[in-house]
């Protein structure tokens, strides 16, 4: 039995994730994919707020987002997850899924702390792949990012790392 059809034994049944993109046709999409993985509890959210007010009233497992739309306040929203210490949601894994994957925006999502980024298009078995690795790696959070006095907003955002 491959390690993949293994770790499809996990039960998302009694996990709640919050999806904010713009798009509702991605998010249908997501919504599909998710739902086949087992997932259950979800909510979808077409803007920054609504998905603010859902990780303020409620307890969540896994946050996706798409930046793009959203410009430096999905950036921000992800910045304010981390630094409410004493926020439920503080430690929820956050997965960007973007088309725009260039260099800039990838560090962005670092700095911001952002566990992974997912190029668009994906496959179910690749984004899967990335929920488990993110649901594994509690505690490692932070390890790649790099330190904010090396980081540049021109070029290509890292000049020495």
């Amino acid at each position: 039995m491959s390690s993949l059809k293994a770790e499809l034994s996990f039960n998302f049944a009694n996990a709640s994730v919050v999806m904010i993109d713009a798009s509702p046709i991605f998010i249908e999409v997501l919504t599909g994919i998710l739902s086949g993985c087992g997932f259950r509890k979800m909510f979808r959210c077409m803007d920054l707020r609504a998905g603010t007010d859902i990780v303020k009233t409620h307890s969540v497992d896994l946050v996706f987002l798409d930046p793009y739309c959203f410009g430096d306040s999905a950036y921000n929203f992800v910045s304010w997850m981390r630094t409410e210490r004493r926020g439920q949601n503080s430690a929820a894994p956050v997965i960007i899924l973007t088309a725009y994957t260039y260099v800039r925006l990838i560090t962005a999502a670092r700095q911001c702390g952002a566990d992974y980024v997912v190029a668009k298009p994906f496959s179910t078995q690749g984004l899967l792949e990335r929920i488990l690795y993110v649901a594994e790696s509690e505690g490692r959070r932070g390890e790649l990012i790099a330190p904010p006095e090396v980081v540049s907003s021109t070029g290509s955002g890292v000049e020495m790392f």
